[in-house]
């Protein structure tokens, strides 16, 4: 194996395992070490692939070749051609391709929560008060948008509908105004 695929190797597990796998550029030499470490990070994904929002017939196909994969690292003989094969199988099923024509079954659609926002703004070197910032500024949203529906004549309970708040903080921030 070229030393020049070393980090690669060490990040690509790191994006699987962390810190676990720190300092593991060197066990890229070693076929025995490499397929532990393969194994390790298909273990995790097998087990995302269990979380994600899909059809009935997609989700099959993902466990299938994530499954297929794993197994391939598990007999005596390393095959890697077949292993590499599952991994692009298992790619282009995570894509929503089926079949040999492709037929596109599946789009994929990618969203964030609100702390990975968070942990993206920090990794990217910002501040790490951004939550507080957005929430005072979702605040002053709310209250504007408050005001503004109270002056159109809303109830306290309508209002607390339309912004998917409890009715005690839409009163809250009443008093605030």
């Amino acid at each position: 194996m070229s030393p020049e695929y070393e980090m690669l190797f060490e990040h690509t597990i790191r994006s699987f395992l962390g810190d676990k796998a720190f300092g593991i550029a060197g066990q890229i030499h070693s076929q025995k070490s490499r397929n532990t470490w393969y194994k390790k990070s298909l273990v995790k994904v097998v087990k995302r692939i269990q979380n994600i929002e899909s059809s009935t017939t997609h989700k099959e196909q993902l466990s299938y070749w994530s499954e297929r994969a794993l197994n391939e690292l598990k007999g005596k003989s390393f095959n890697e051609v077949s292993f590499t094969l599952c991994l692009l199988r298992l790619i282009a099923v995570l894509l929503g391709l089926a079949g040999v024509r492709p037929y596109n079954i599946a789009t994929p659609a990618y969203f964030q929560t609100p702390s990975q926002h968070y942990t993206e703004v920090i990794i990217e070197g910002g501040d790490v008060m951004q939550d507080y910032y957005d929430k005072k500024s979702t605040l002053s949203v709310r209250k504007r948008l408050i005001k503004q529906l109270k002056s159109e004549g809303s109830t306290y309970f309508e209002i607390s509908l339309i912004l998917n708040i409890s009715e005690y903080e839409v009163k809250k921030l009443c008093k605030e105004l």
